[in-house]
């Protein structure tokens, strides 16, 4: 404890943090001593009874990557991630690598981990994913002091190049949408190109989100796909949670679909649609990522576009708003991203393309300048 002023301040140690150096905290003040020493055995009881985080330990990397995956990254990571974590580590990293003890794997071994997966077809994005999952094991491992250093900051992951996006013109959103019309996919798209709204969203999106008397939609869950089914997952980040204003042309489309669904549950029984989803198959039951993707990939033929992502119509929803003027922190907001760095940053083409009429402003201003007046005439000087 210490006095400063005729106020008691205490501090205590908190714990180690990330380069294993211990962290203090300082509270305070208090007019007496004996309430800061309260105050401090307080604090000191508390610390001793918090949960600890679990222990992960195991000799072969098999035995460490599923302790880490149950101790560590069930408590840490949402839900989808959670899920893309586990996949990675028992498709691709145990077959090949499992026996390997964890003290004694080499950054060579690693390399020629990904080397393998490459020449299997895996991708180098999705080797890339690998890699950084690896790495974060890693680092684990390093703070509970298991291994001296990390091995995967010795190694060269795939440089992935930068995925530049499709998007649709105004003329190809219509003709995919009108070649959707009546099929399981035409919310999906529709959803997709006009609010933005990821793969995940749409797949989730049930219809208590929709307010149909305000025209509004409310974004709050994620579809998960693992396994043991499907399961609604809360949004990854709180910007992702929001409330979307429905176009008038939506609006039509989901007064239909809800009322093609509800004549089908009259049929059906209550068993059908069980999780109350707006887009869903025929009989209601979920609609799979999978089967998404091959239905929308139909959808493109059929219309004679170009083979494109489901994601990349929201890229399309991003596009058109940016371009017909609509300010940046509204596309930002609607399409849920942390800041509007984030979207100035993937639609900086769009962005550069604005500039235009900023241009167009300076130049009004500056016009003088290329049409300078002729200097005065002045009277001869008397010889």
């Amino acid at each position: 404890m210490t006095k400063k002023k005729n106020r008691w301040y205490i501090h205590y140690y908190i714990g180690k943090d990330a380069t294993g150096k211990w962290k203090r905290k300082w509270e305070g003040s208090w007019s007496t001593k004996r309430e800061a020493e309260r105050i401090l055995r307080t604090r000191i009881q508390e610390l001793e009874n918090a949960p600890k985080a679990p222990t992960i330990t195991g000799d072969t990397m098999e035995q460490y990557l599923t302790g880490w995956i149950d101790g560590y990254c069930t408590i840490n990571l949402a839900p989808n991630t959670l899920n893309s974590y586990r996949t990675n580590v028992r498709k691709h990293m145990l077959p090949y690598i499992g026996h390997i003890p964890l003290q004694a794997i080499k950054p060579a071994e690693i390399q020629q981990l990904y080397t393998t997966l490459t020449d299997k077809g895996l991708s180098k994005t999705s080797v890339r994913y690998i890699h950084n999952n690896l790495h974060k094991a890693f680092a684990t491992a390093v703070k509970q002091e298991l291994i001296p250093r990390n091995p995967t900051d010795f190694v060269d992951p795939p440089r992935v190049n930068h995925y530049e996006a499709t998007t649709l013109s105004p003329t190809d959103t219509l003709t995919l949408l009108e070649g959707c019309r009546g099929q399981p996919i035409y919310l999906p798209v529709f959803l997709a190109v006009t609010l933005g709204l990821r793969r995940g969203e749409v797949l989730a999106l049930q219809w208590d989100d929709v307010d149909m008397h305000h025209a509004t939609l409310t974004v709050r869950h994620s579809a998960l796909f693992t396994e043991d089914g499907f399961s609604l997952q809360p949004t990854k980040t709180k910007n992702s949670r929001r409330t979307l204003l429905i176009p008038q042309a939506l609006m039509i489309a989901l007064e239909s679909a809800l009322s093609k669904q509800q004549d089908i549950a009259t049929i059906a029984g209550r068993g059908y649609n069980p999780y109350n989803l707006v887009c869903c198959r025929e009989d209601g039951t979920p609609l799979t990522t999978n089967a998404l993707q091959h239905r929308f990939k139909d959808a493109l033929e059929q219309a004679q576009l170009p083979p494109i992502r489901f994601h990349d119509l929201r890229h399309t929803n991003a596009t058109l708003m940016l371009r017909n003027a609509v300010p940046a922190k509204i596309v930002s907001s609607m399409l849920g991203h942390s800041s509007i760095g984030i979207t100035l940053d993937t639609y900086s083409h769009v962005v550069t393309e604005m500039q235009e009429g900023a241009v167009g402003v300076m130049d009004g201003i500056l016009a003088p300048l290329n049409h300078p007046k002729p200097p005065s005439k002045t009277a001869p000087e008397n010889a």
